[in-house]
């Protein structure tokens, strides 16, 4: 038995297909998805998806926040970013983190607006997420 992946971001689809298993970063923690699920809504937070295919093989990804949809084993995952683990470019995510880091250091001094603020620390977790991901040694 398989459930049915589709993984949508606004640029598109992402992944689309069977496997065996997805585990997903909810808002109210990381939560497992086998055939069989009971129909489902959740949002999701900044982390890593790990998908396991058909053939075994686990794979990850660095999304950024969204939903997810579970029924009759479909699994809808929308979400504003998604990344294969092989395609995060790791400087870049390096530079990302040090940036949010410098202007969150800033902001505290400056005593901004919560909402600069919170901007920053979205950056700096999603750096953070593909940084790990980028880690892991295989990409969905």
């Amino acid at each position: 038995m398989a459930l049915e992946l589709h993984i949508v971001t606004p640029e598109g689809e992402v992944v689309r297909g069977p496997v065996q298993s997805v585990v997903l970063p909810g808002t109210e923690g990381d939560f497992g998805v086998l055939p069989g699920h009971e129909r489902f809504l959740a949002p999701l937070r900044i982390g890593e998806i790990e998908v396991k295919r058909m053939d075994g093989q686990v794979y990850y990804g660095a999304i950024a926040g969204g939903f997810v949809e579970i029924s009759d084993d479909h699994v809808v995952v929308m979400v504003d970013a998604c990344e294969r683990a092989e395609n995060i470019d790791v400087a870049r995510a390096q530079r990302a983190k040090a940036h949010a880091e410098e202007a969150l250091e800033s902001l505290k001094r400056e005593t901004a607006d919560s909402t600069s603020f919170r901007v920053q620390e979205h950056a700096l977790q999603r750096a953070l997420i593909r940084i790990q991901v980028a880690a892991k040694s295989h990409g969905l």
